[in-house]
């Protein structure tokens, strides 16, 4: 078989070197976002390995359970029972498994509903306290060795907190996990290595915590072809949507951790001559939930006349035309002054042509509630000078709006970007004026501090997503798919 060849391949070099005496196989995944059609392989690769007599764990780092209709119809809860079938034994809090992203109460369903175990460490103290089986570590006897899998997730959106943290939170666990015979560590961590504030890497967690034999990551959506050195460290990483399984080896001689090798096999794409024969219960399963979600996400929804660009590498970086058409659908439904939307929550090219629920739901993310809340044009400054403090990087709170006209500089030094800030009527925006604002629900932590309170802080009732950008183009108007100039770079900077 093509697939043991491969890895025998890789491992052939130590194992006829004799250096080591036992290896412990991770085979890991990380920001699938509930494309989970890589499901099945996970699960044949798993026990393909366990019938050749390796030892296996099988672990997600993230960002499981929300991304396509396939997890939102349940809210999540079709995406566990895949997982339990695989037999995944680890689960490491995504950023998509926080709030704002997700309820406390939907994790907490999804929480009581998977058979394996959720890490965080450095959760959010509200989820904690709402779901106290989130543990900072899980203790595996593999092969003779206590392994200590410490969670570690992105740090908390609403706070703000720095990725000091979760150093601190790894090196208690590791303390409690010591206490408890644990002999080799390795993070499963939410971290990725391109945050803007370094502290909040995975190499960050590495140059401070080198006792760590291995680090299964996620968040950046990076793919490590052998896996990422830092400090001694292997950093590990499949990259997105399950386009790669990762298999990540710890190599035990003498009863001692000696070293960490990392590979990935592609699957998207590649499922024919990947070697791996996909399991026959999960595909079932997923052909069961297909089936039962299809007349709903087959209905045509709206017909556009050209195609609107909402892939992450544009829908981060720049004005498109799907984040000006969205962000119009918005403020015309709520007749807010200004409506906004960050890259975060744009995330495919709609085609021209027929566009179904299915396709509206991809590309616009989970169907949310559109909310109005009250900024000062201070605010709204501020806030479009943080989306544009990456450009050209991606950033996942670049500011697509309606209501306003912005002139920047992406040569110039992060917050102080913007040279000019109108109104869509040209009008200069009033620093100390009060506008009334449209988002999503989901995004509504990014701008208010504190518990949302309906009624208090932000006014629902406007509809989704979907069903608002749905009525909008339905509704007769012109779509030429040009962009207006509404975030107009003076300086082309790799744009």
């Amino acid at each position: 078989m093509r697939l043991q060849k491969q890895l025998m391949n890789h491992n052939g070099t130590v194992l006829t070197n004799g250096n080591y005496d036992r290896l412990i196989t991770i085979i890991h995944t990380n920001d699938v976002h509930s494309n989970v059609e890589v499901e099945p392989y996970v699960k044949g690769l798993a026990d393909a390995l366990r019938n050749e007599g390796r030892n296996v764990v099988v672990i997600s780092a993230g960002d499981a359970f929300a991304g396509t209709p396939f997890a939102s119809l349940s809210k999540g809860l079709d995406t566990a029972k895949v997982m339990n079938l695989v037999g995944y034994d680890l689960f490491t809090l995504g950023n998509h498994e926080q709030p704002p992203l997700m309820e406390i109460s939907d994790f907490k369903a999804i929480s009581e509903a998977v058979d394996f175990r959720v890490l965080g460490a450095n959760a959010p103290k509200d989820m904690r306290k709402a779901i106290p089986d989130i543990a900072d570590y899980a203790i595996m006897e593999i092969a003779g060795n206590k392994i200590a899998f410490i969670g570690l997730t992105t740090p908390d959106m609403k706070s703000g907190t720095s990725g000091a943290e979760a150093v601190a939170a790894a090196e208690k666990a590791k303390k409690s996990a010591e206490s408890e015979g644990a002999e080799i560590f390795v993070a499963v961590a939410h971290l990725g290595i391109t945050a803007n504030d370094e502290t909040q890497r995975s190499t960050y967690l590495a140059d401070h915590c080198p006792w760590l034999s291995a680090i299964i990551d996620a968040h950046c959506h990076t793919a490590h072809q052998n896996g990422m050195l830092r400090n001694g460290v292997l950093i590990a990483e499949t990259g997105q949507y399950g386009i790669n399984i990762g298999v990540t080896e710890l190599i035990i001689k003498d009863g001692k951790f000696m070293k960490a090798t990392a590979s990935l096999i592609p699957i998207k794409g590649n499922e024919k001559d990947c070697g791996i024969t996909p399991d026959l219960k999960v595909l079932a399963y997923l052909n069961e939930v297909n089936e039962r979600n299809k007349p709903y996400l087959n209905e045509v929804a709206l017909t556009l006349p050209v195609s609107l660009h909402g892939d992450r590498a544009y829908s981060r970086t720049r004005e498109t035309n799907l984040g000006n058409l969205l962000t119009d659908a918005m403020r015309w439904k709520t007749k807010a002054d200004i409506a906004f939307v960050t890259g975060l929550f744009i995330r495919a090219d709609l085609a021209a042509g027929y566009i179904t629920r299915g396709h509206l739901e991809t590309a616009l993310y989970t169907d949310r509630p559109v909310c109005t809340f009250v900024y000062t044009g201070q605010q709204l400054y501020d806030m479009m000078e943080t989306g544009l403090s990456m450009v050209p990087e991606p950033n996942i709170v670049f500011c697509h709006v309606s209501g306003m006209l912005i002139e920047f500089d992406p040569i110039k030094e992060a917050g102080s970007r913007i040279t000019s800030i109108k109104l869509s009527d040209g009008s200069k925006l009033d620093f100390e004026a009060a506008y009334t604002c449209a988002t999503r629900y989901d995004g509504l932590a990014h701008c208010i501090e504190g518990n949302l309170i309906e009624g208090k802080n932000y006014t629902a009732g406007f509809g989704s997503v979907c069903e608002i950008f749905a009525a909008y183009v339905n509704s007769g108007i012109e779509i030429t798919g040009e962009i207006d100039g509404r975030l107009m770079p003076l300086t082309k900077k790799n744009l």
